[in-house]
Parts: C-alpha cells; sequence; structure tokens
C-alpha cells in the first residue's frame, strides 16, 4: 500500500474508487471518486488494486483518473459471464483470490478487468462469497439453493411494494369511495389473495406475518384488517362467516365426498339389519325445523309410579372408532346450529334419515327403561338395544297446545312426571335458569340481507318434559355405568353451591349472578356431581347425532351390552380427552359468537330508529352491566349515562350508538328509565 495507487471500498455495499494520498500505519488518507477525503482502515480496503500513479497530481487530475477507470471497469463488468466463471471454477477449488479468476477468461488481465470481475463476483452472491482476500466458490446445490433463496426474496420485495400500495388503494376506496382498484399482474393478486385467506383463518401465523406486517404498514391496527380488506376486494360476500376458517370446519356437505365408500357401507349394513320394532307408541318432541331426532319416549302411569321408556338415536351400532370416516367426524365434533342454517357432524343421511327417530320407520335405539315413584325415586333401571319405531314427530307449541286443554294421557303422564323429577332435582340442590329464547332469522329476500328477533311462543311444559327427561337419561347411565366401571366422558360440576343458589331463577338480575357463581363445567372420566343439575354424576348420551363426546360414550355402553366390555379403557379416554377438549373449544367458538355477531347486526340495522328494553345485572363496577332479555345480550355503559345511582333490576330504556358487529362491539347512547 503506498500513495498513488488506486484502491476500491465498500460504501453502503457498494465499490467505491479511491486514491491513495497518504498511508498511516493501518490507516490511509484517500481522495474517492466523490472528491471527498477520507480515511481508511486498511481492512476496508477491497483485495484487488492499482493500477499506481506518480503522487503529486492535482485534485482534478485523480478525479479524472477515478473517473476514466470507473468507466472502464463498468464497460467490463456488462462482457463478465459470472455463471461462465463459477461453472469453469466449481469442482476445481474451493477458494482463490480474484486474480486467479481473472486467469480462466483473460490471458494477461489488467487492473480494470480484474477489478471489473471482483465488483461482479461481490454482487454473484449465490455463487460466491467474498471471505478477503479470497473469493469461495459454492458447490451446485448450495448454489441452487441461494438462487432459489434470492427468486423467493425478488418475489417478496415485489408483493410487498405491489401489496403495500394496492391495500393502500381498498381502504381509501372503502373510506371515499370512487372506483375500485385492480391489480394489472395476475399472479401478485393471486399472492395477495392467498395472503388474505391465510392471515383470516390463521391471524398469528408467524410465516406471513413479517409480509403482512410490512404491507399493511399505514393502516389501521385492526384485529380483523386481513378480512376487512378481503371484503373490500370482494374476496369474502357480506357477512361471511370466517369463524368456520379459523375453526377449519366445512359448513357445506363436502367433507363427506371422500368418505362416500364407508357411508355407503354403513347405509347398506343398515338396510341389511332392519328388523320389525320391538318397541311402538313412541313420540318425539323437537321444533319444526329439526331433521335430526335423537329421542323419543313413551310413559305410562300406574297407581303411584310411572314407567318411562326413553329411545335414543343409536349411529353407535354400525360405528367404526378410528376409521377415516370417524376421525373427520370427531374433528367436526358437533353440529351447528346457526342463524344462517345447520351443520351436520354427521353425514347428512345419518343424522337425517337412517338414524334419526322419523316416524314410521324402524330405527335402531339405545333404550332406558325405568320405572319410578311418585316422587320420582327409582324404582327400577334396564338400558338396552332394540328396534323402536316412532308414532308421532311432535313439536312444542302442539304439546303445549294440548297440555292447555286435557290433552292425551301420554302426554299428561309425561308432565306429570317432568314435574316430578324437576322438584327432586330441586331438592337436591339444583340450578334452573329460565329465560327466553329469542329466534333470529336472516330474511335473504332483498338486495341486503335482513335480521329479524322474535321470540319464540313459549312452552314451557313441553320443554319441562324433554329437559327433565334428557337429564335423568344421563344422569341414570352416568351412575349404571360408574357401577360397572364403564369408562365414559362425564360433565362434572364438583363445586361447594351455596344453598340458597337452589332454586328457579327468572330475573335477569338474579340469572346474572347465579351464572357467574355456578363455575364451569369440566368434561373428565372419573364420575363426579353435577351441582347444578343436582345429580350425583352426568354423563352426555342422548345427543349422538349432535355431539362427537355422546356418540363416543354410547358407542361404550353398546359394546359392554353386546361384550360385556367397553371398548376404550380408561386411560385410552384420558389420552383422548386433551385434544377432544381443544377440538370442542374451538368449534364451540363458532356456535356462541355467531348469533351474536347476527344480533349485533340487527342492532345496526335498527339502532336510528328503535330502543331497547334493558335491566340492570351489575352495577358495583366501573362500568353498568345491563341484561337485554328479550335478545339475550349483554351490553356496558359508562355511570354518566344514567344520571346518578341505579339499582339492580332497575329498568330502561336504551338508545344505541356506534354498534360494530365484526369486532364484537356495541355502545349505550342513551339511557332513560322506563
Amino acid at each position: 500500500m503506498r500513495p498513488g495507487l488506486i484502491i476500491e471500498y465498500l460504501q453502503n455495499n457498494q465499490p467505491t474508487l479511491a486514491f491513495v494520498e497518504e498511508v498511516q500505519g493501518s490507516r490511509i488518507r484517500a481522495l474517492n471518486i466523490n472528491q471527498r477525503e477520507i480515511k481508511l482502515a486498511l481492512s476496508r480496503i477491497l483485495s484487488w488494486t492499482g493500477p499506481a500513479y506518480p503522487q503529486a497530481l492535482s485534485r482534478e487530475e485523480i478525479t479524472g483518473l477515478l473517473k476514466e477507470h470507473n468507466r472502464k471497469r463498468s464497460t467490463e463488468q456488462e462482457k463478465i459471464k459470472v455463471l461462465e466463471v463459477w461453472e469453469m471454477a466449481q469442482g476445481e477449488i474451493d477458494q482463490a483470490k480474484v486474480t486467479w479468476f481473472a486467469g480462466l477468461i483473460w490471458n494477461e488481465p489488467d487492473a480494470d478487468q480484474v477489478a471489473a470481475l471482483g465488483r461482479t463476483m461481490l454482487q454473484a452472491r449465490a455463487y460466491f462469497k467474498f471471505n478477503p482476500p479470497f473469493f469461495e466458490v459454492f458447490p451446485e446445490d448450495v448454489v441452487q439453493n441461494r438462487i432459489e433463496q434470492e427468486r423467493v426474496l425478488r418475489e417478496k420485495e415485489r408483493l410487498i411494494s405491489i401489496g403495500r400500495d394496492f391495500f393502500k388503494a381498498l381502504w381509501e376506496y372503502k373510506i371515499k369511495g370512487g372506483s375500485s382498484p385492480e391489480i394489472e399482474d395476475s399472479e401478485i393478486a393471486a399472492k395477495l389473495e392467498k395472503l388474505i385467506k391465510i392471515r383470516v383463518k390463521y391471524p398469528d401465523d408467524s410465516e406471513t406475518q413479517d409480509v403482512w406486517t410490512k404491507i399493511t404498514t399505514g393502516l389501521p391496527q385492526d384485529q380483523n384488517l386481513a378480512f376487512i380488506l378481503g371484503r373490500i376486494w370482494g374476496v369474502f360476500p357480506p357477512h361471511y362467516n370466517f369463524l368456520l376458517d379459523q375453526a377449519d370446519y366445512v359448513w357445506d356437505d363436502s367433507w363427506e365426498n371422500e368418505h362416500q365408500d364407508q357411508i355407503s357401507n354403513i347405509c347398506k349394513s343398515f338396510e341389511e339389519q332392519v328388523q320389525s320394532p320391538e318397541i311402538q307408541g313412541l313420540v318425539s318432541i323437537d321444533s319444526e325445523t329439526t331433521r335430526d331426532i335423537d329421542d323419543a319416549f313413551i310413559v305410562e302411569a300406574g297407581e303411584g309410579n310411572f314407567k318411562l321408556t326413553l329411545a335414543l338415536a343409536c349411529p353407535a351400532m354400525l360405528w367404526e372408532m378410528g376409521s377415516p370416516l370417524d376421525k373427520a367426524v370427531a374433528f367436526r365434533t358437533t353440529s351447528l346450529y346457526l342463524p344462517e342454517g345447520t351443520s351436520n357432524m354427521l353425514p347428512r343421511v345419518m343424522a337425517e334419515d337412517i338414524f334419526s327417530l322419523i316416524k314410521g320407520q324402524p330405527r335402531p335405539a339405545m333404550v332406558v327403561q325405568v320405572e319410578l315413584d311418585e316422587n320420582a325415586q327409582v324404582l327400577d333401571l334396564n338400558i338396552s338395544r332394540k328396534w323402536v319405531e316412532i308414532d308421532s314427530n311432535l313439536t312444542y307449541e302442539y304439546v303445549e297446545g294440548e297440555l292447555g286443554s286435557t290433552g292425551p294421557s301420554y302426554l299428561v303422564n309425561a308432565f306429570e312426571l317432568a314435574c316430578a323429577l324437576r322438584r327432586k332435582r330441586l331438592e337436591q340442590g339444583a340450578v334452573v335458569i329460565e329465560q327466553k329464547d329469542p329466534e333470529v332469522s336472516l330474511d335473504k329476500s332483498g338486495q341486503n340481507i335482513k335480521v329479524q328477533i322474535s321470540s319464540k311462543p313459549p312452552c314451557p311444559k313441553a320443554q319441562l318434559i324433554v329437559s327433565e327427561f334428557m337429564i335423568l337419561a344421563n344422569s341414570l347411565m352416568a351412575s349404571w355405568s360408574a357401577a360397572r366401571d364403564i369408562a365414559l366422558y362425564y360433565r362434572t360440576q364438583d363445586i361447594a353451591l351455596p344453598r340458597d343458589y337452589c332454586g328457579v331463577w327468572t330475573k335477569p338480575q338474579e340469572i346474572y349472578q347465579v351464572i357467574r357463581s355456578l363455575g364451569a363445567t369440566l368434561t373428565e372420566t372419573s364420575p363426579k356431581p353435577h351441582r347444578a343439575l343436582g345429580v350425583k354424576c352426568y354423563t352426555p348420551v342422548t345427543s349422538p347425532l349432535r355431539r362427537y363426546t355422546d356418540l363416543i360414550n354410547q358407542f361404550q355402553i353398546i359394546e359392554f351390552l353386546q361384550n360385556q366390555k367397553p371398548a376404550m379403557t380408561r386411560g385410552e379416554m384420558d389420552e383422548m380427552l386433551p385434544g377432544l377438549n381443544a377440538r370442542i373449544s374451538q368449534v364451540s367458538q363458532v356456535q356462541r359468537f355467531r348469533p351474536r355477531y347476527w344480533k349485533l347486526v340487527y342492532f345496526k340495522q335498527n339502532s336510528k330508529k328503535m330502543t331497547w328494553r334493558g335491566v340492570v345485572v351489575e352495577n358495583s363496577g366501573p362500568v353498568i352491566v345491563l341484561s337485554l332479555p328479550d335478545e339475550l345480550m349483554m351490553v356496558r355503559a359508562g355511570h354518566e349515562i344514567f344520571g346518578g345511582k341505579t339499582r339492580l333490576g332497575q329498568n330502561f330504556q336504551l338508545r344505541l350508538g356506534k354498534i360494530d358487529p365484526l369486532n364484537n362491539e356495541i355502545s349505550v347512547l342513551e339511557a332513560w328509565e322506563e
């Protein structure tokens, strides 16, 4: 290193020429091509140098030389085919100085040619790695991998650049209107659409997080931003249920396609095994729209006692645990009943046809025959599997009307037994919540969906019959199975429940306080009390067409009845439980939040012309909590809106303000006491 030598160094990752004016130990002073005096450590100087000139040159002369050498090197760079250089070197050496590589393409390379090659090799990061003073030669497999990485990086940068502008334009279109933005590049459009769908389905997806963060820079930090952008763009229709995507739950029947062979085999086996019914005269009670009918009954009354026969739909009869169909149904885990329709857990032909307890058709059933005294004490119990035939599929409204008059004896008997069962449970500490069950319906006849919320006709007597018979069946089979050490999934609530919580609660403020104190129920493989129901143990078995836990439990009991041994041990069921609980929680969120979404849409559609009745259920915290009992919703508002002190149970008329169904937000604008 000496004065007068032309060197190159990296500035902003680009080679820059300079003329050495003075050497000071491990540093130099130089004039660069931009006419700036610089000081450099020797370690920063690139390993190709030259040519050398006399030291006593003017600044103009030095600048002219640097520009001329820079021009020559740029010209030479355009001629160099770096791939050919790599192909000649690959397999020959692992590393060498740039002068060695220059000898591959020139006989006597000058300083500008060597520097031009050095510059080119610095840029060819897929083929060479600069480890001063050597260039390492990558082997072919590494080169292919790095080329692919560079391609992906270029595409990523292009996606971010175009996507950022497009998403910004989409957002401005949402706010200001005008013409909808478009993307000319169909490949980029497809990638952006895919990105949106991924972020909607997996909001915390780590693989797309970096791109998503960069591409949405400057946009509002909304938790549903991906869905909003997709809806503006037309990727999703209005009111699209993305909760199904997040739960990976297929709404339509398309999930059945890959299981058609097994479904057909089950249907064929069903036809081959059909038998004449051993039990007849049964009736079911359901809503008018129910197609998956999973229970029916008949009650006979004698002197001081009742004989109840319960028939439960029995898909377990032909079920194959561990089969592909079983795994698919386990993943669905429950049927969904939403305002927009029903999606069955089981294949439709099984849920609504061959295993549904349709009147006039022989059906397999798990039969619970129990004799009880007038105080609902169990005198005798028998559980079996039989073929049955249903006489009538009744509706709640029909049964309520019949019980309002004299009514047929089998319904009168059923109601009397249900009353006795309710009294017994209350004596045992049961907590009964009675409140309206509003019906959310969607009118799709117009251009936009119109939401209606209506109160179902009250059918307390009919509902009492169904609820008490199902609780009885589930608690009896829990005790029966526990006595025989049959491993089942039990619903437990083994808590200390204050005695004054026992009773029937109907007022919103009382219901709110009681529910907050009850505590969660658990799914366990050991039988324990369910305090709120007032039973010693409880296992869900009565809805095998609708819930996978019920199907497993029924399968266990059926296997025991046939072979005196359940199909799975408690250890095997314990092993399944964490995954089952996680999946139930995931799918249940759809059932909880989707009806609420439609209720919020209803409030938003009517907020400017309607008010709603709210009942104060909590006033001791930072906000007032009110129940909207007619819509079965909770809202919160600051104390100042109510103009002073409030009391529990106080009724207000509420005018609602900002409502955001997508983000589950609702605010109270005004309130005045009724």
